[in-house]
């Protein structure tokens, strides 16, 4: 008889794994990290608010404000322009919550570079992975930001894009696959779920750890520092960001869009993501 190994998550959604997470219940005897104090930098949410988030879709709004902010940072350095990209419009991706109270009808944010197109092309699938302990939240958003303004000048062209957060995870009993969708082929990436998911150290080392709790075989690994993030992964993805264990390359947002575009570039995309910035250079 095969050795029993932990159980693969696929999520469809982040309230898909919410759900789980509320109906499954933790294995008797494991640790209980995802709920235990942690310090600021290690979650910035506790469990019973990184849980009503990820109820809520995994809407962050504070992270939703950078992002959108992040991704007009990084349209500004690839064109050399100041006007914002992010238009305000009666229908869109994010509301703008001041004009909708103040009743005005343009009360929605819509992108206008590479609005969605429904054109047959291709499906790229980008899988994202985890980061860790040492690993500073800025460049985590950056590798964010980066990875969105991709995502942008593909589907600018045609293509549609599948974006998933990638939570493998190795340690004690083998591997543990965990994968959530964020962004469907059809859909636009909503900017709050986004931060969530790859940028809150919450999603991390709240919500994984949780399954991992959850699951019999990997919970020898909860006592002894819940495993490690896992890159097999890669080789499923049209095109991968593996488990983050440093801040080379991430630093800041153009160091960050100069590495997006390298590896989008090694996997055969024509993508520009630095534009002026480096022609300045």
């Amino acid at each position: 008889m095969d050795k029993a190994t932990p159980k693969a998550l696929y999520f469809d959604s982040i309230v898909d794994m919410a759900r789980y997470l509320d109906e499954t219940p933790r294995i008797e005897g494991c640790n209980t990290w995802s709920t235990n104090h942690q310090s600021k930098r290690e979650s910035p949410h506790s469990w019973e608010d990184a849980m009503a988030i990820a109820r809520d879709g995994g809407w962050w709004p504070e992270g939703a404000e950078q992002i959108v902010q992040g991704t007009v940072d990084a349209t500004a350095l690839r064109e050399n322009m100041q006007d914002p990209v992010i238009q305000n419009d009666v229908a869109g991706f994010m509301p703008d919550v001041p004009a909708y109270l103040a009743g005005v009808p343009d009360c929605m944010y819509r992108y206008d570079e590479g609005e969605m197109t429904t054109a047959t092309m291709p499906t790229i699938s980008i899988g994202v992975g985890t980061f860790s302990h040492g690993v500073d939240s800025q460049s985590v958003f950056n590798r964010g930001v980066a990875i969105l303004s991709l995502i942008d000048a593909v589907e600018a062209v045609g293509y549609r894009v599948q974006l998933d957060f990638v939570g493998d995870n190795i340690g004690s009993g083998g591997l543990m696959k965990v994968r959530t969708v964020l962004k469907k082929p059809q859909d636009h990436w909503s900017p709050g779920v986004v931060a969530f998911a790859t940028a809150n150290a919450s999603m991390l080392r709240r919500l994984l750890v949780g399954c991992i709790e959850r699951d019999a075989v990997a919970e020898p690994r909860t006592h002894s520092g819940y495993g490690r993030g896992d890159d097999g992964f890669i080789e499923e993805y049209s095109l991968a960001f593996g488990y983050m264990t440093h801040n080379r390359g991430y630093e800041t947002l153009e160091q960050a869009l100069r590495t997006v575009e390298d590896m989008a570039r090694d996997f055969g995309m024509d993508v520009d993501l630095l534009g002026a910035a480096r022609e300045a250079a």
